[in-house]
């Protein structure tokens, strides 16, 4: 397994997974999550986006006053980010950077960050673990990581719901939950408590765990498209804290300080 490059893919992330409800509910849990830690500074921070593709939440953060460096491997990626940040008016606060994640460390063109995001990446490596503690060592001490990542549990109960019992069961022989080449479904879907396994390892501490997308997946599409999208985010927010939704969200979030 290799990690993945995104420069055949990075104009269907920024329409399906980026854009529309999937997004607005993305957007409203990470704002919310991160409000009490960027109301508290009271001066600008040093954000860090790695593997940030087209760096739509740090760019947010730039348009907030905060100085942002976006890292990825996808060139085509880092163009649709340079696009928007001109765009915004924001070049003069964003940095652009290609390179692997496992290479901020010891990048001399990146700062260690106050605030270092790591959103749905993990699930696209081939090493998770090895790259949370190499995260960690690019965070100054007392700042954070905010990482998200594709649930496994998702997957595998969305495979029950559909009665595709063949596949789940292959997927158990091999060990392997990847989509297809070419799909949106990560090749390395994580289990929840081995991500925590590894942010304790790294000395991380967990400040905030929500799910993202506890139950839109779920839903029969022909009633989503009823109801006010407004209203989908607004019952998305209530239950992303709240178990069992939370442990069957398609994505987890977690702020994690280091000591």
């Amino acid at each position: 397994m290799r990690d993945r490059n995104f420069d055949d893919l990075a104009h269907r992330f920024k329409d399906r997974i980026y854009g529309g409800l999937k997004g607005d509910i993305r957007l409203a849990v990470l704002n919310r999550d991160l409000a009490p830690l960027l109301a508290a500074g009271g001066r600008p921070l040093t954000v860090v986006d790695a593997g940030g593709g087209q760096g739509q939440f740090a760019l947010d953060l730039a348009g907030a006053g905060h100085r942002v460096w976006i890292t990825d491997i996808s060139e085509a990626m880092l163009a649709l980010a340079e696009q928007a940040a001109i765009e915004r008016g924001l070049a003069s606060r964003v940095s652009l950077h290609q390179m692997p994640l496992q290479a901020l460390a010891n990048s001399p063109d990146i700062p260690a960050a106050d605030l270092l995001l790591c959103h749905a990446v993990l699930e696209w490596l081939a090493e998770p673990a090895q790259a949370i503690q190499s995260l960690t060592e690019s965070v100054v001490a007392g700042g954070y990581l905010s990482l998200t990542f594709y649930n496994r549990r998702a997957l595998e109960f969305r495979l029950l719901q559909r009665g595709s019992l063949r596949q789940l069961a292959r997927n158990r022989n091999s060990d392997y939950w990847g989509g297809h080449p070419g799909s949106l479904t990560p090749q390395n879907p994580l289990l929840s408590e081995s991500v925590f396994d590894w942010i304790a390892q790294a000395g991380l501490t967990v400040v905030a765990h929500s799910g993202i997308r506890c139950f839109h997946d779920f839903m029969e599409p022909e009633i989503r498209a009823r109801l006010p999208a407004s209203a989908i985010v607004e019952e998305e927010l209530r239950y992303s804290r709240i178990d069992p939704y939370r442990q069957m969200a398609r994505y987890i979030h977690l702020l994690c300080r280091k000591s």
